[in-house]
């Protein structure tokens, strides 16, 4: 037999033996284990005296269990804040409200309370104090904001301890932005849904 045949039938014998020598991966994320959630409802700025009314508020996330009792993972929110009005001189300027936000969220179970599920963890926000104005804009300058900030994220939730598949809930949280000119606090009120 010729070398060339036998590192030829080596190889097919080492390929043929490839299989039982792989075993399923037991490490990494477990795609089953991810669990979401999807809440909507009301979100209320308060930052000075120019601070709208408040309006919709809209939230989703996923998450991953670390431990028993706690959970990590990302969420994303969208407020439309409202609009506000002010007049300098003979000139009327509108201003809407809007903060969309990434926060990456740790969240607890605590055992024994009335509260299912604690969140809280850093993120970041785009602040906006948007200028409508027909004619003299220059004046109102100094009310728009529009930056991206870093913020700090707490939602704290209300539900049932056990759900099967899916359990609604309520969602009360807040984020704490700088902003230049002064810190934005962004409170909401929503109906959640975990799943």
């Amino acid at each position: 037999m010729s070398r060339g045949r036998v590192w030829f039938a080596a190889a097919l014998l080492a390929l043929a033996a490839l299989p039982g020598l792989v075993s399923p991966a037991s490490a990494g994320l477990k795609l089953d284990r991810f669990k979401g959630h999807l809440s909507f409802g009301y979100a209320k700025l308060v930052s000075d005296s120019l601070a709208p009314g408040g309006s919709l508020s809209v939230a989703a996330g996923v998450e991953y269990p670390l431990r028993e009792n706690w959970r990590l993972g990302p969420t994303a929110s969208f407020n439309l804040l409202g609009s506000s009005s002010t007049k300098r001189g003979s000139v009327t300027a509108g201003l809407d409200y809007s903060v969309v936000d990434v926060a990456f969220m740790t969240t607890y179970f605590p055992k024994r309370s009335w509260v299912s599920r604690v969140s809280f963890g850093p993120g970041v926000a785009s602040a906006h104090a948007d200028l409508a104005v027909s004619a003299g804009g220059a004046a109102f300058r100094d009310l728009a904001v529009a930056q991206a900030s870093p913020e700090f994220a707490l939602d704290v939730t209300l539900m049932p301890r056990r759900m099967n598949v899916v359990g609604i809930g309520a969602e009360f949280g807040t984020r704490i932005l700088p902003t230049d000119p002064g810190v934005w606090s962004v409170w909401t009120g929503r109906v959640a849904i975990h799943f």
